[in-house]
């Protein structure tokens, strides 16, 4: 174990001095699922003006204090709004139309509104300048929507790129569906990393079960050579591409802490991956250091743990990244 290189070493020295990847302009349906590389604010406040909630007459509600059936109030060249409609000046309020009745040309109040029924009041979504998305952080569905109805057009975000030397075709499948959801852009050249099958089978990493994996730097761009199993691929994608990525993408990682459900051992000397599932409100591990499919399948986050630690106690917190979303 001491000719083993811990993972912690084998990082850093790749990863010290790598600077993220420039960032991008692009349309935000084009940003989904990449990690935005500025701070994305409301550049007015939403909605700008009072809005109808509802369809009705546009009122004030001041003017229809007392209204009733026995006590209509005249309505002076009445306003229609429908939802979504800005208000008239001097509006603060929908009438609905069974509030409304007609005597000839005439059109009556029946009942009172409060000020603000039937309406959504300027920067009731948010003021100028309020944040929607953090530098850092995955560019979602509900961010498309937010940057759509703001009149934002452009997002800046970051993406990495990155190239596949896997041969074998369910390691491809693999590789390049994780890397996808992760904001990365697969690439046959000029890649910011490579991931490659390793054509050297001597252990030289203390992580388990990827001990023939290694992350470098050799012309400048990251290499990550990959074990020949599939469990050693999934290990040195976590534990290697994962930090790598988030770096390049300058990312904001989410891990999530609960507490164990049983007790984890492990081995003094190695990193080794656990694979987690959450149960009523703790993690239920599997055993640490074993990669198995039907293990992989189910998991919902994983952890490393360190080659100092003897394993963890039933009850220890445990800080893991989700599987499906780990970056944001």
């Amino acid at each position: 174990m001491t000719s083993l290189t811990p993972l912690a070493t084998c990082l850093s020295t790749a990863l010290d001095g790598l600077s993220a990847v420039l960032p991008e302009m692009v349309e935000p349906g084009a940003a989904l699922g990449f990690i935005v590389a500025e701070d994305i604010c409301l550049p007015h406040a939403m909605p700008p003006r009072s809005e109808a909630l509802r369809a009705g007459i546009a009122v004030s509600a001041m003017d229809l204090v007392g209204a009733s059936p026995g006590a209509p109030v005249p309505l002076s060249d009445p306003v229609q709004v429908f939802p979504g409609d800005p208000l008239p000046p001097g509006a603060d309020a929908v009438l609905p139309t069974d509030g409304l009745e007609q005597r000839g040309s005439m059109s009556e109040a029946i009942r009172p509104v409060s000020p603000g029924e039937g309406a959504r009041r300027a920067s009731h979504d948010g003021r100028a300048g309020d944040r929607l998305v953090a530098a850092g952080m995955r560019f979602s569905a509900q961010h498309v929507l937010a940057a759509a109805l703001a009149g934002i057009t452009e997002i800046p975000q970051r993406r990495p790129r990155v190239a596949l030397a896997l041969e074998h075709p369910a390691d491809r499948a693999f590789a390049a569906a994780w890397l996808g959801a992760l904001g990365a852009e697969l690439t046959e050249d000029r890649s910011d990393l490579t991931l490659r099958r390793s054509t050297d089978h001597t252990p030289r990493l203390a992580l388990i079960p990827a001990e023939t994996a290694w992350l470098s730097r050799p012309d400048g761009a990251l290499v990550l050579d990959t074990p020949a199993r599939f469990d050693g691929l999934v290990t040195a994608c976590l534990a290697l591409a994962l930090p790598a990525l988030a770096q390049l993408s300058a990312a904001r990682m989410r891990p999530r802490t609960l507490p164990l459900a049983r007790k984890i051992s492990s081995t003094v000397g190695l990193s080794e991956l656990v694979f987690l599932q959450e149960d009523g409100g703790a993690w239920h591990p599997q055993p640490a250091g074993l990669v198995t499919l039907t293990g992989l399948a189910s998991a919902q986050a994983f952890a490393i743990l360190p080659p100092e630690s003897e394993g963890c106690a039933a009850g220890t917190p445990l800080a893991a990244t989700p599987l499906d979303q780990p970056f944001g």
